[in-house]
């Protein structure tokens, strides 16, 4: 009976697929939908289940050759400080520092003649046009060499030759590094000035001219002749400026009252400004003949009939000197307490190490103003040198008072107030 019935079934069955296709009826399955199946493509197909390989096609808004897809937004004006090396669209971020309508514009001037570093090497200044009626003229420091065991060319105690990079390194994007030689920080009040600026590589703090030899070294004392002639370029260069600015750092900052004087010879009706920076505790005590070995009884008479000894003089002296030549020339000083560079070479002079740098400073200014002189002076707590050169120029406050705020003050010929650290 089971047989007989799974027969009939059997029979039913084929029957029934048979009849099935005669009717010609077929039996549809879904079919794969072929397109883009990249929603960033131009013809991008949502319903898309199978992709055929290069059949997306992308956009090229701008028509600059690169598919939207890839083009990366950022700035592309490499002046920019947020330059991106990898954009290939602008999107307006760019930020441009300020720049002095002057621009940076550094020159270098070959004198040639008699000029050279103390190893005979050639030696150069440099120069940057800007408003010709201010003019700067900046006396570069780099030690000093006054006897045998600093007076040597690897080792020594001063710098013997000079960068070809120059000025030029201090004028970057990064706002604040390169003090005065910065033309891309608007708070530099130099910004709009002229530049003679004076390297230096002879040891002699600028006003030497002598060869001497030392124990080590034959030593070519050339400031005064290097220095001249930087002098003799502004002269001739800027003939008609109502302000001449002459300043130093460190060893350059003392032969700043000097050409102070040569400044008011050559243009009477100038205002005539001298800042020094970073000498203010210096003095000698005749433990070194430094008048001779230099040749500064030569060299001194190019600005003035009577000098004080050099081998027994201050920082005062000089501006004493200056202020006696001319008593309508500005003076102004910045000094640290406890600057170690100065420290060092007092006691290399052979000076009283027990008296302590901050006192030298102080009566050195008191000096000053004991001689009648009006002095605006700048006094910082610390074992720092110099400031002019320095990024600390457009960031150091003492009491309270920016140094870059009292400064440009002073450059504009304000009546300022001193700055004296209280707890230094």
């Amino acid at each position: 009976m089971t047989s007989t019935s799974n027969y009939i079934i059997t029979i039913i069955m084929v029957f029934s697929m048979l009849l099935a296709g005669c009717t010609g009826e077929e039996i549809n399955e879904p079919e794969d939908i072929v397109g883009c199946m990249d929603n960033q493509a131009i013809n991008y197909d949502p319903e898309a289940i199978v992709e055929i390989s290069n059949s997306c096609e992308y956009a090229d808004s701008d028509n600059d050759g690169i598919l939207d897809i890839d083009e990366i937004l950022g700035c592309m004006d490499s002046a920019a400080t947020n330059f991106d090396s990898l954009a290939t669209d602008d999107d307006g971020s760019c930020l441009i520092p300020w720049e002095s309508e002057y621009g940076v514009n550094w020159v270098q001037q070959f004198p040639g003649g008699d000029c050279e570093c103390a190893d005979g090497a050639e030696w150069f200044f440099w120069s940057r046009d800007a408003d010709p009626s201010k003019v700067l003229l900046y006396f570069e420091g780099g030690g000093a060499c006054f006897e045998d065991s600093g007076c040597k060319f690897q080792g020594g105690t001063f710098q013997t030759s000079i960068s070809s990079d120059g000025p030029a390194v201090g004028s970057v994007f990064n706002s604040d590094l390169g003090g005065i030689s910065n033309f891309r920080n608007p708070a530099n009040p130099f910004a709009d000035w002229s530049i003679v600026y004076v390297p230096y590589c002879t040891g002699d703090i600028h006003l030497g001219n002598a060869i001497t030899e030392y124990a080590y070294a034959e030593v070519n004392h050339s400031g005064h002749k290097n220095s001249q002639a930087a002098y003799n370029f502004l002269t001739s260069h800027y003939t008609d400026a109502s302000k001449i600015f002459v300043t130093g750092s460190s060893a350059g900052s003392f032969p700043a009252p000097f050409y102070g004087i040569l400044a008011s010879n050559s243009y009477p009706d100038a205002e005539i400004t001298v800042f020094n920076d970073g000498s203010g505790g210096v003095y000698t005590n005749g433990t070194y003949d430094i008048v001779s070995n230099w040749n500064l009884n030569e060299t001194m008479g190019d600005f003035l009939d009577e000098f004080q000894d050099f081998n027994f003089f201050d920082s005062a002296d000089m501006v004493i000197q200056s202020w006696n030549h001319d008593n309508l020339i500005r003076f102004g000083r910045y000094d640290n307490t406890e600057d170690n560079t100065m420290k060092y070479f007092n006691a290399l002079l052979g000076n009283d190490v027990q008296v302590t740098y901050s006192s030298q400073i102080f009566a050195s200014e008191q000096k000053i103003e004991d001689a009648g002189i009006d002095v605006s002076g700048y006094i910082a707590p610390g074992p720092d040198h110099t400031i002019l050169g320095s990024d600390r120029f457009y960031t150091l406050e003492v009491e309270g008072v920016l140094f870059v705020d009292w400064f440009t003050a002073f450059v504009n010929g304000e009546n300022i107030e001193d700055v004296h650290c209280t707890n230094c």
